[in-house]
C-alpha cells in the first residue's frame, strides 16, 4: 500500500513540473564562425535591448554554438568579439514573444578595434523549434467584435463551448424505440 502511494505521489509531482506551456520571452541562437565556416570557440556574444540597454552575454561553445535565452521582447542588437577577429555588430533585430531568432555570425579576420556592422531584420519564420505563437496588437483587439473590449474575454471560452470534448453519441429515435 505504501509503495502504491509513493508511486502516485511521484506521478503527481512529475506531472506538476511539466505544466509550464506558455512563455513570455524570446531567445537568440546561432553559430559563430570565421569566413571559411570554421567554428570560433569561446567568442563573447552579447544581446543588448535597445530600449532598456540591458545586456545579456554568453560565450560560444567548442563547436561555435551560442544561446541567449530569456530575452524580453523588443528591439535588440547583437555583437560578438573574439581574439584575432573584427568586432561583429548586428542591429535591427525585433524579437517577439516565444521567438527563437537564428543569427549565425560570420566574423572577419582582423583587430578587435575594427567593426563589421550588419543591419537587417530577422526572419519571421521559426526554424529553431516547432512552437506556434502570435503577438496581438492593441489595435487588433480593439477591432474585434467583443462585447466588453476586454482582452481577458479571449482567454476563456464562451459558456456554451466544451473544452477537449469528444462528439457525443446519442441514440437515434429508432434505437430508442427498439430498446
Amino acid at each position: 500500500m505504501r509503495a502504491v502511494l509513493t508511486v502516485c505521489a511521484l506521478a503527481v509531482f512529475a506531472g506538476a513540473t511539466a505544466v509550464y506551456s506558455q512563455t513570455f520571452t524570446a531567445s537568440v541562437l546561432g553559430v559563430v564562425s570565421d569566413a571559411s565556416g570554421a567554428a570560433i570557440p569561446n567568442a563573447a556574444v552579447t544581446a543588448t535591448n535597445v530600449a532598456t540597454n540591458v545586456h545579456t552575454e554568453t560565450r560560444s561553445d567548442s563547436t561555435g554554438r551560442y544561446l541567449l535565452p530569456q530575452l524580453q521582447p523588443g528591439a535588440y542588437r547583437v555583437d560578438a568579439m573574439a581574439a584575432g577577429f573584427k568586432k561583429y555588430l548586428h542591429s535591427g533585430i525585433e524579437l517577439n514573444v516565444g521567438q527563437q531568432a537564428q543569427i549565425d555570425i560570420a566574423m572577419a579576420v582582423g583587430e578587435v578595434t575594427e567593426n563589421v556592422t550588419v543591419e537587417g531584420t530577422v526572419s519571421a519564420i521559426e526554424t529553431a523549434s516547432s512552437t506556434v505563437g502570435k503577438v496581438v496588437s492593441n489595435r487588433a483587439i480593439l477591432n474585434l467584435p467583443l462585447n466588453s473590449r476586454n482582452v481577458y474575454s479571449l482567454i476563456f471560452p464562451p459558456p456554451t463551448s466544451r473544452a477537449f470534448s469528444t462528439p457525443a453519441v446519442w441514440p437515434t429515435t429508432m434505437e430508442r424505440a427498439a430498446s
